[in-house]
C-alpha cells in the first residue's frame, strides 16, 4: 500500500472515530439536562429572563463611547455627525439598559415575592434618570483623568490614560455601578463591578 492510500485510510478511520465520539453527545447532554432539575445545583430556568452578563458588558462599552466621545466609537466622529451619532448611541443605550434594568427588578420581585412595583415603567424611568446623569458623570470622569495624569509621571497624555489605563476603566465602571445602585437597581451594579475586577 503506497503512502497516499495509507493516508486516506488513516483519514477514514479518524473520521469514523470522530463520528463515534459525537454520537455520544445526546446521552451526555441528557445527563446535563437532568442535572438542571437537581435542587442542589443552581439554575435559572424560568419564563422571566434575568440580566445577561454579555449585555451588561456591551452596555459598559456603549457608555464609554458616550463618556469619551470619539475615543471608543468605530465610526469617525466629527462636528458634522456628532448630533446624529450621539443621538443614535443614546437611543441604543436606552433600549439595552432599560431591558436589563427591567429584568433585574422583575427578577428580584419574583425571587423575593415582593409586591408588584410596575417593573417595566420603573425600569424605563430609572434608565431615563441614569441617562440624565451622564453629563455630570462625564465631568467627574474628567477629573479622574486629570488626577491620573498628574499622579503618574510616566503618563504622556490624557489620550493615553483614556485609551489604555485599566485603573480608569475600573473607575468608569464603578461610577456607572454607583449611579445605578443609587437609583435602586438590583444585581446590575454588582455584575458591573465584578467585570471591572476581572
Amino acid at each position: 500500500m503506497n503512502d497516499q492510500k495509507k493516508s486516506q485510510e488513516a483519514c477514514r478511520l479518524e473520521a469514523a472515530s470522530y463520528s463515534g465520539f459525537r454520537r455520544q453527545l445526546p446521552e451526555k447532554a441528557e445527563k446535563i439536562i437532568t442535572s438542571c432539575h437537581d435542587s442542589e445545583c443552581y439554575t435559572h430556568i424560568d419564563d422571566e429572563p434575568i440580566p445577561a452578563n454579555g449585555s451588561i458588558i456591551e452596555i459598559i462599552h456603549k457608555l464609554r463611547e458616550i463618556f469619551f466621545p470619539g475615543y471608543f466609537t468605530r465610526e469617525k466622529l466629527d462636528p458634522v455627525n456628532l448630533r446624529y451619532q450621539m443621538g443614535q448611541t443614546v437611543s441604543v443605550l436606552y433600549d439595552m439598559l432599560s431591558e436589563q434594568i427591567i429584568n433585574a427588578i422583575r427578577h428580584d420581585c419574583f425571587r423575593y415575592q415582593l409586591p408588584c412595583s410596575d417593573c417595566g415603567e420603573r425600569g424605563q424611568e430609572i434608565t431615563l434618570n441614569f441617562i440624565d446623569a451622564i453629563p455630570s458623570i462625564r465631568r467627574i470622569l474628567a477629573t479622574d483623568v486629570r488626577a491620573t495624569y498628574e499622579g503618574d509621571p510616566a503618563a504622556k497624555s490624557y489620550d493615553e490614560i483614556i485609551f489604555s489605563y485599566p485603573g480608569l476603566f475600573a473607575i468608569t465602571v464603578y461610577r456607572i455601578a454607583h449611579t445605578l445602585f443609587e437609583c435602586g437597581v438590583p444585581l446590575l451594579p454588582r455584575i458591573m463591578t465584578e467585570h471591572a475586577h476581572s
